[in-house]
């Protein structure tokens, strides 16, 4: 047997590798897949606490979104300053209207389950916004969290479904990366 084909028992170090960088570097994405997939569970489950969630949720995102679309950012100062702030605002708006969401003088005309399912098409539209004018991956993170709203708006108990879907969504995307990476190393 030659010693530089790789053994049938043992899985080839480099793919090892690859697919853990693969991991790292979409590890922002299945953190915010795993927290909206949470927020719509807990949503869906303990409204009372949602704003809560919401609150430290969205914060999150915004850091998320000034992460992945650093790297797309020119060099300059002005450029990156100008692309914070403009993602703060971003963020910032929804924040604020979430706290609109839950004033108490809205309670009466909005039910809690209404108000949760609100707040994930917002949350997705800002997500996805956030990817036009930033990392387009950020977009895909917005299609999710509108079509999970769409499913809790039909559907009871939406998490599982959701669970399943953004593993489909997760897989897609590292499928997605691989082909860009062999499309630009065969160019």
């Amino acid at each position: 047997m030659n010693s530089n084909q790789p053994s049938l028992t043992q899985p080839d170090k480099s793919l090892r590798s690859r697919l853990f960088r693969t991991l790292l570097m979409d590890s922002p994405y299945l953190l915010i897949f795993i927290a909206v997939i949470m927020g719509i569970a807990f949503t869906d489950m303990r409204m009372e606490f949602a704003l809560l969630y919401w609150e430290i949720l969205i914060p999150i995102f915004a850091f998320f979104a000034l992460v992945i679309g650093w790297s797309g950012v020119a060099e300059d100062a002005k450029a990156r300053s100008a692309f914070l702030i403009r993602t703060l605002l971003h963020w910032g708006a929804l924040f604020v209207v979430v706290q609109i969401l839950y004033l108490e003088q809205l309670k009466d005309v909005l039910n809690a389950e209404l108000t949760g399912i609100e707040i994930i098409f917002l949350l997705g539209l800002t997500a996805f916004l956030s990817g036009v004018h930033g990392n387009p991956r950020m977009s895909v993170i917005g299609v999710f969290l509108v079509a999970s709203g769409i499913v809790i708006a039909f559907l009871d108990d939406a998490a599982l479904l959701m669970s399943v879907v953004a593993v489909f969504t997760v897989a897609g995307m590292l499928l997605w990366q691989k082909f860009m990476a062999r499309r630009s190393s065969a160019a």
